[in-house]
């Protein structure tokens, strides 16, 4: 989780926006996520700053109903000081049907985004978009698919920086070599990664 707090603070820094997802590697903020979500649902969100939106995709006999909450967050949440501008939970609900078969599938988000529901959907869904794509980018630059990492956290959030790294490299035009290039060139001169880092756009 180290990690991901110092990416964030350096998107801060950046004059830039984070959106990151809580899976296994953050089992204690996503427990606390998760817990918050349900007393907001359980008191229908009374007090809360909360927006929500809904949509819904058909296509191929598949129904793909969407439902995002954006909700903030109270300043005693736990773990909020540790995030750098930490404001809001994203929690993203899918309903999908497929040749009569129903299958749910729920992710949590954190955020320094306002509670903008379907500003912060569509951001998760652009980057569920990409996540496939750019998996064989991510295997010729940096040998994901060579990598061996034991440790199942650890393997969470080497797989998020490098995500986090080819997001960066791509944002910067004035190099037109390729992100292999790219990487390299960070690699040697500190003054080439401050630049890939200043562009950074989220």
């Amino acid at each position: 989780m180290g990690c991901q707090k110092e990416i964030a603070s350096q998107i801060r820094e950046q004059k830039g926006h984070y959106v990151l997802g809580l899976k296994g590697n953050q089992p204690t903020l996503e427990a606390a996520a998760a817990a918050y979500f349900e007393t907001c649902l359980e008191t229908d969100f009374v007090g809360v700053a909360h927006e929500v939106h809904e949509s819904t995709e058909t296509g191929h006999g598949r129904t793909e109903t969407r439902i995002v909450h954006a909700v903030e967050l109270p300043a005693d949440f736990p773990g909020r000081a540790d995030w750098p501008a930490l404001r809001t939970l994203v929690v993203v609900a899918s309903r999908r049907m497929v040749h009569d078969e129903e299958s749910w599938e729920s992710r949590h988000y954190i955020t320094d985004h306002g509670p903008r529901a379907k500003f912060l959907g569509s951001a998760v869904r652009r980057h569920w978009g990409i996540e496939n794509g750019q998996h064989w980018l991510l295997d010729v630059t940096f040998g994901e698919d060579t990598r061996r990492q034991q440790d199942r956290n650890g393997a969470a959030n080497l797989a998020a920086v490098r995500r986090m790294a080819l997001s960066l490299l791509r944002q910067e035009k004035t190099n037109t070599r390729g992100v292999k290039n790219k990487r390299l060139k960070c690699a040697l001169d500190p003054a080439d990664l401050l630049k890939v880092l200043a562009t950074a756009k989220f």
